[in-house]
């Protein structure tokens, strides 16, 4: 369903749009604030409002990562679940540290930041990484360079949404849409190889991807593991 909304002078959603968002939000289960909104400043401010009043599980992404590195106390005084979905030179921006220094250390930091944000984070890569406030890591082992694409983490998002939206606890709804998410690549690179995957293409399997996870879900079980660090 698309809502059409009210504009900025650069074609951003203005913030005249929050009173009928925020009437919007009260009939989903999970929103997604980020992609693709622009950093006109206009937008930033109703970005921030959003967030800081949607009494619903948010999953922050793209422009929305952008903003809150520097309004983290946003994220700490959430009530409700929050989600970061960064690729590493956003979790960097987020963090304020050294792609580097991250990647030499970055299950001990990717726990502190869960912690200290009191957010879910999934640090996108080959093999994505899943920490929680609880102190849980997972890392998930699906997936492959071909999502290294515009628009496939946008694609993630949605995958997340779904799976809260059929029934899944927010925990298991982030882990499980991370590990489809890579397995409909897993399964496209078979077929078109890595280079010819596109975000549309893992959409439009996404169906199958997931009837053939209920079909041969002990060999896939077998095949791809997913390690707890505690």
């Amino acid at each position: 369903v698309y809502y059409p909304m009210e504009e900025t002078l650069d074609g951003t959603i203005s913030k005249n749009n929050f009173e009928r968002i925020m009437k919007i939000v009260k009939d989903v289960d999970m929103v997604v604030i980020g992609p693709g909104m622009g950093l006109n400043l206009e937008t930033e401010n109703l970005i921030l409002e959003l967030i800081k009043n949607i009494q619903k599980p948010i999953i922050i992404d793209g422009d929305g990562l952008t903003l809150v590195k520097d309004n983290l106390n946003l994220l700490k005084e959430r009530k409700y679940t929050t989600i970061l979905t960064p690729h590493m030179g956003e979790f960097s921006r987020l963090t304020k540290l050294e792609k580097e220094e991250i990647e030499n250390n970055r299950i001990k930091i990717l726990l502190e930041k869960s912690n200290e944000l009191n957010s879910i984070i999934v640090l996108k890569g080959y093999h994505s990484l899943i920490s929680y406030p609880d102190g849980s890591l997972f890392i998930n082992m699906s997936g492959n360079p071909g999502l290294a694409k515009a628009g496939t983490g946008d694609v993630l998002n949605g995958v997340i949404c779904g799976m809260y939206g059929i029934g899944l606890n927010l925990f298991d709804a982030v882990r499980m849409g991370v590990f489809i998410h890579g397995l409909a690549a897993d399964i496209l690179k078979d077929r078109l190889g890595e280079d010819g995957i596109t975000a549309t293409d893992l959409i439009n399997f996404l169906p199958f991807t997931i009837k053939k996870f209920k079909e041969n879900f002990y060999d896939i079980k077998k095949k791809y593991s997913i390690e707890v660090v505690v």
